[in-house]
């Protein structure tokens, strides 16, 4: 059945964003009334169509044309660089010669005066400064500048110590954001290893280092936190009074004076040597090892083992940190300085032993600092060319001439940080492709009426006369951007491919428009579309990773060959070969029969972590030895049970496998010991449930996901739309953000074929529905409840066409294509990590839900975690027991979490399923807020026999309905009939049925269940 009347709604939303003015003009989120408006442009006030005929209201032909055209395009403030070239072409250049100082003492927090603080409170500052915590939203000053221009700004500040993450401010000049990246500007932290030697283990492997802030003021210039422009951020100032404010993101920090004044040009190599004047000739050599590093801007930056025979420090078969960087130190604006010291003043050269394979046949970037500053514009940035073994990279000219760097005797610092601003422009013209394919698309939808008839005869060319140009005109610039990043690295760039690719793709569609109405979806939002690949080469274009392993600085010295002897490298592989035979590579610490035995389904890095902790608190406060060893594959416990040779305890399994063991008598029920009830009240209810069977209780949850909306507060703002609180809101913001070619992403489009319950048992639970009944003998799912919600669950795709397949929430997240969504943990971790452009941008709050007659929202949404079992046959049940009381403690919990974090980064964020342990770890207040309420709803999936056939049959209904027009309770019905087939097939399998009698009675748990047992903390 073809859906005919979805199609149509989405032709007439369509059709009505086609009426004058156009949604592109740009839209400030700060000037009241200014959407309204621009809104009100598109319609009459009593909702009638403009007819245009009015010229002040409809305007010309054209204009309504360029309206159409302005769908999908960004509603907030253009880029940096896209702001920069205009002011360039309205004739505005840098100020020159001016500098203003704003002492603290005249900074307002809002109307008032800001507050001082003491100079004896003042951290070493040499006047009072400014406390600026959460509890004051802006700082604001003013400042008087003699022309029009374009200025800079520094601010000193003192990092107060609180979270990992550093403070984060925005900025606005006379009332107004001036572009995207003002809106989120990092003031970074310091941070240096504890101690200068790296630890070892009970196995004599180096551990990293304790990672400790380093406390003392700083002076920056406001810089673009992506650091995809590399000099400091410039700001239109207008001749005479100008009022800047800033804005409070997160974290505290003292302020003192800041500084408006004229950017500085770099000098040109010549221009610093001509300055530094001539020397006399010095012999030296320097090495300094990499991995020994003074000051760091993130905690994580960190030290890598390395075996290869190239490197050194080498021990063998030992684990030794030898190296810096790699994945580590790979974001724009991360940077590394090393304290170096020479004996005499003079010229050096400067060469670093590195690899870089990361990037394959494409350069990473480095800017270099000496003391502070830029020595000359060659080496802001300087590339390192790819390089798949270890290399000497000697700074050079483009001639291969080596720099001179000006050093005076005695102590100096050099700083290098990663800068991809030379993929910037590409970076640009990517964004601009990726929205024109964005707005093709929604055209092509508009002229077929989002249908893809095969049997059709179409001619696309009628509606849209130049597609074929359009396409062509945008495999132009992607072709010309693949050019430029071929010349930048002098081969074929690996990580560029897809802009070949995807070129390659719009040409093929462009000497066939007749195929374009069935294939549109290879322009964008479809599985493997242009835009897809596109949106995945933003990802990776700006990481600049590279691996130092240590640098020279050296004079009318030879340096040493970055590559070993033939004779170095045969004895390492020899050892290494046999060592290999002997090493066992799980396990983390010595073996020891009497210790307890747990193997852990995570990272060795989780693990090792993890061990220390065990030795230096549980071991040493109670006596009893724990032995951790790596689990690759959690299948290995299925096979350690088998063969009687399973491990004491368990951590990190997958919330199926506890029922899995139960159903067959492997686990210890947890709920025997004394203090069970006690622990219990460390946990949301609803995560118990999948761990309880049968009455007994047979794991805990040690991690817990969370399911939240996911809104980009600058688009919602720009188009004046409330955040959604329960489904009717999101189905009556639907037009609105279909009008400008955006949408609402629900989790189910992108599942494959197979919808888990994690994405449908929302909508059942939400309506009073239930999966199960009672007594585990049959599904529920054909109550009314329980067809309300898969009415729901189906109708917004087929009635109010959200988007069916979207290979990746993230990227369209990202590039506002879908501003609002329900996703998880994964995106809230990779948003904060790898899209710093947004930061200050997005925000999340509760997963939208039903009300009721009294208006209370039913917010019911899964929290799948892991858990952590104990098996039965341990003949250390007590000692099992109590590591993992220890170990879900909230104490333990939260000092591994920010342990974790502190030396691996925000990607290895601790999702603790222990509530207090999470309010404890470096979530920002606002968020960790709505994640606690939201859990405060979390109800997981009980497991009983057969239960994987009812989780199949409701993808296989919803696909009925969605993609074959199937009505919605003959779909149930037909999945009912067969998940009760199979349920009491496996019931009888297991002994709960005889004959199709119930001989054992089986009762599914609730939350109610839950508490009454004592978890009551949700």
């Amino acid at each position: 059945m073809k859906r005919k009347a979805p199609a149509l709604m989405l032709v007439l939303c369509m059709l009505l964003a086609l009426f004058p003015s156009s949604p592109s003009q740009h839209v400030s989120a700060n000037s009241d009334g200014s959407t309204k408006s621009l809104l009100d442009s598109l319609f009459k006030k009593d909702g009638e169509e403009n007819s245009g005929q009015d010229d002040e209201q409809g305007g010309t032909d054209t204009e309504q044309e360029e309206g159409s055209r302005g769908i999908g395009r960004r509603v907030t403030e253009d880029y940096y660089l896209q702001v920069k070239q205009k002011w360039e072409q309205a004739g505005y250049s840098d100020s020159q010669s001016f500098q203003a100082v704003i002492h603290p003492a005249e900074l307002y927090a809002g109307s008032k005066k800001a507050e001082l603080t003491p100079i004896s409170q003042a951290n070493g500052y040499d006047e009072q400064v400014v406390l600026w915590n959460e509890l004051t939203p802006e700082i604001n000053f003013t400042v008087n500048v003699p022309s029009d221009g374009l200025y800079q700004i520094q601010i000193d500040y003192f990092a107060l110590p609180g979270k990992i993450t550093p403070p984060e401010r925005g900025i606005q000049i006379n009332g107004e954001y001036q572009y995207f990246e003002s809106r989120r500007i990092v003031f970074p932290r310091l941070w240096a290893n504890e101690s200068e030697q790296f630890q070892t283990d009970e196995l004599g492997n180096e551990v990293f280092a304790k990672q400790v802030e380093v406390q003392r003021w700083q002076s920056a210039a406001l810089t673009d936190a992506s650091y995809l422009n590399n000099e400091p951020l410039t700001f239109y100032l207008k001749k005479g009074r100008n009022e800047i404010k800033l804005l409070y993101l997160r974290e505290a920090m003292l302020i003192g004076r800041i500084r408006v004044e004229s950017p500085e040009a770099l000098p040109s190599y010549e221009d610093y040597l001509q300055r530094n004047g001539a020397s006399d000739e010095i012999e030296a050599l320097y090495t300094f090892e990499a991995e020994k590093s003074d000051l760091k801007s993130d905690s994580y930056i960190q030290a890598i083992a390395s075996g290869d025979a190239n490197v050194t420090p080498n021990r063998g078969s030992l684990i030794t940190l030898n190296t810096l960087g790699g994945d580590s130190w790979k974001h724009g604006g991360q940077s590394v300085t090393w304290n170096i010291n020479v004996e005499k003043t003079g010229y050096y050269e400067l060469a670093f032993k590195y690899t870089q394979y990361f990037n394959i046949n494409m350069p990473v970037f480095r800017k270099l600092l000496i003391d502070g500053q830029v020595p000359f514009r060659e080496v802001a940035p300087y590339p390192f060319p790819y390089a798949s073994d270890w290399e000497n990279e000697v700074l050079s000219n483009d001639k291969g001439e080596p720099f001179k760097f000006y050093l005076t005797e005695g102590e100096h610092q050099l700083t290098l940080i990663a800068d991809p601003s030379p993929y910037q422009r590409v970076i640009q013209t990517v964004r601009d492709v990726m929205e024109e394919l964005n707005e093709l698309n929604l055209e092509i939808k508009m002229a077929t009426g989002n249908t893809q008839d095969v049997y059709r005869d179409w001619d696309i060319t009628e509606q849209m006369p130049d597609i074929t140009e359009r396409l062509n005109g945008i495999a132009g610039k992607l072709r010309e951007e693949y050019q430029y990043l071929r010349d930048l690295s002098g081969k074929n760039p690996d990580q560029a491919r897809n802009l070949l690719i995807g070129a390659e793709q719009l040409e093929r569609l462009a000497k066939e428009p007749a195929q374009i109405p069935v294939r549109f979806d290879q322009i964008s939002q479809g599985s493997g579309s242009v835009t897809q690949k596109l949106g995945d080469m933003l990802l990776t274009l700006p990481q600049q990773p590279i691996q130092f392993d240590k640098f020279y600085v050296y004079h009318n010295k030879k340096l040493p060959k970055a590559k070993a002897g033939w004779w170095q490298k045969i004895s390492a592989m020899s050892g290494n070969f046999f060592t290999s035979f002997t090493t066992d590579y799980t396990r983390i610490s010595p073996t020891d029969e009497d210790a307890l035995q747990i193997w852990v389904n995570r990272p060795r890095q989780y693990v090792m972590l993890m061990q220390q902790l065990a030795n230096q608190a549980f071991t040493a406060e109670t006596g009893i030895k724990v032995s951790l060893s790596l689990m690759p594959n959690e299948q290995k416990l299925i096979l350690a049970n088998a063969s009687g040779k399973s491990p004491d305890v368990a951590l990190g399994v997958s919330e199926k496998f506890p029922y899995e063991f139960a159903l067959r008598g492997a686990l210890t029920d947890l709920s025997q010991f004394e203090d069970y009830e006690e622990v219990l009240e460390r946990f949301a209810p609803g995560a118990m449930l999948p761990f309880i069977f049968d009455g007994g209780v047979y794991a805990l949850p040690e991690t817990q996901n969370f399911w939240v909306l996911f809104y980009r507060k600058d688009i919602l703002d720009a188009l004046g739309l409330e955040v959604p609180q329960t489904w009717e809101d999101v189905l009556a913001i639907l037009p609105s953000l279909q009008r400008y070619g955006m949408n609402f992403y629900v989790p189910l489009a992108e599942a494959g074929a197979m919808k888990s319950f994690n994405l449908t048992t929302p909508f059942f639970y939400q309506q009073g529905g239930e999966l199960f009944a009672e007594d585990g003998t049959k599904t529920a799912v054909d109550s009314e409840e329980a067809l309300e919600g898969f009415k729901l669950m189906t109708d917004i795709f087929t009635v109010y066409n959200m988007p069916l397949q979207i290979p990746n929430f993230y990227n369209h997240f990202r590039d506002g294509h879908l501003p609002i969504g329900i996703s998880n943990y994964n995106t809230y971790v990779e948003l904060t990590t790898a899209a710093p452009e947004l930061s200050g941008s997005w925000k999340i709050a509760p997963y939208p839900g039903i009300a009721d007659d009294k208006g209370n929202i039913a917010r019911w949404a899964p929290g799948t975690g892991q858990g952590v079992i104990v098996f039965k046959d341990s003949d250390k049940q007590q000692q099992a027991w109590e590591f993992v009381k220890w170990w879900t403690s909230a104490e333990v919990q939260a000092e591994f979490g920010n342990l974790i974090e502190t030396i691996y980064g925000p990607t290895y964020r601790w999702n603790s399923a222990n509530l207090d342990a999470f309010s404890e770890l470096p979530w920002p207040e606002e968020d960790l807020e709505i994640i606690l309420e939201q859990w405060k709803w979390l109800k997981d999936v009980p497991h009983i026999p057969g239960d994987y056939m009812l989780d199949r049959e409701l993808s296989n209904a919803w696909n009925k309905v969605v993609f074959d027009g199937e009505n919605q309770r003959k779909a149930i019905e037909d999945a009912v009939v067969l998940a009760n087939r199979e349920i009491m097939k496996k019931l009888e399998e297991f002994g709960y049925v005889k004959n199709g009698q119930i001989v054992k009675k089986l009762k599914v748990p609730t939350i109610e269940d839950v508490k009454r047992s004592g978890g009551d903390s949700g």
